[in-house]
C-alpha cells in the first residue's frame, strides 16, 4: 500500500499554499456542498471561480495508464469525476477502454467537458470548430457519468482493474467515509489492490488549522498517520495520497 502522488507530474503537488483571504465559514461550506453552479463557475471565494478544460489531466491520464498498466481491455472507474476531464482523456488515450465516472451532483454532469472548444480551438485549431469539438467530447462522455453517491456504487463486484478516487472519501463524514473504501475494494479487482485514494490530511497542528479553515467538503479530518491505520482497517490494499494545505 504505497504512497503515490498521482498529481504531481501535473504541476499538482499535495502541499498547497492558499492565497485566499478569509477563512472558509459554515455557510460558504453549505453552499459548496450543493455542488452546483456557486461552486464550479461562481465566484472564487465559493470555490474552483471557473472549472474548465484546460489539458492538465492528459497528463494525469498519462501516469494513470502507466502505472496501473491500462490497455483497450480495462475497466476504470473515476470517483466524484466532476466535468469528466479525466474520464475523457483516458478514453483519448486508449482507445477502446471502458471508463466510467461517478459524481453526487447533477451540474458537473449536464456540465460535462465546459471549455474544451475553447482547448481545441486554441491547441488545435485546424480541427473543427470549437462549438462542434466540445459538443463531440460531451457526448462521447456523457453516458459513461452517472450521478450517484460513491458510498453506494452501482457496480457489480469485481468489475473494475481500476478506481482513482482524488478528494472523495474525505468529503463525507468518517462512517460514510468508511463506506466509500469499502465500495472502492468491493468494485474493484484484488481488493483494490490497483486503485488510488487521495485526501484531504495534515502532517502537523499548523496544517490541520489550515485545512479545517480553508477547505469546502472535507468532513473526514484525518492525520497522515490516521488516514494509514484506517486503510489497514478497512484492507485497502492499493496506493494512496494526500493533499495538505498550507
Amino acid at each position: 500500500m504505497p504512497e503515490f502522488n498521482i498529481l504531481e507530474k501535473a504541476g499538482l503537488p499535495q502541499v498547497k499554499k492558499r492565497t485566499r483571504g478569509a477563512v472558509i465559514t459554515n455557510d460558504d461550506k453549505k453552499i459548496a456542498e450543493k455542488l452546483d453552479f456557486s461552486f464550479y463557475d461562481g465566484d472564487k471565494s465559493k470555490g474552483y471561480g471557473g472549472y474548465y478544460y484546460d489539458g492538465r489531466w492528459k497528463i494525469v491520464a498519462e501516469v494513470i495508464k502507466e502505472r496501473y498498466d491500462l490497455n483497450k481491455s480495462s475497466k476504470v472507474l473515476i470517483d466524484r469525476c466532476h466535468k469528466g476531464f479525466l474520464v475523457f482523456d483516458l478514453m483519448e488515450l486508449i482507445p477502446g477502454i471502458l471508463v466510467y465516472g461517478v459524481h453526487p451532483s447533477e451540474y458537473p454532469i449536464n456540465h460535462a467537458m465546459d471549455g474544451y472548444g475553447r482547448w481545441a480551438l486554441l491547441s488545435e485549431p485546424e480541427n473543427k470548430s470549437p462549438i462542434k469539438a466540445e459538443n463531440e467530447a460531451k457526448q462521447k462522455i456523457i453516458p459513461y457519468l452517472i450521478k450517484c453517491y460513491s458510498n453506494n456504487l452501482p457496480f457489480k463486484d469485481n468489475f473494475f482493474d481500476t478506481v482513482i478516487s482524488i478528494e472523495n472519501a474525505c468529503a463525507y463524514h468518517e462512517k460514510e467515509c468508511r463506506k466509500v473504501i469499502k465500495e472502492i475494494i468491493r468494485v474493484s479487482k484484488n481488493n483494490g489492490e490497483n486503485c488510488y485514494i487521495q485526501n484531504d490530511s495534515w502532517r502537523n497542528k499548523h496544517e490541520e488549522k489550515k485545512l479545517r479553515e480553508w477547505t469546502f467538503l472535507c468532513k473526514t479530518f484525518l492525520n497522515i498517520g490516521e488516514w494509514k491505520k484506517l486503510f489497514v482497517e478497512e484492507k485497502y490494499n492499493g496506493d494512496w495520497g494526500f493533499t495538505i494545505i498550507q
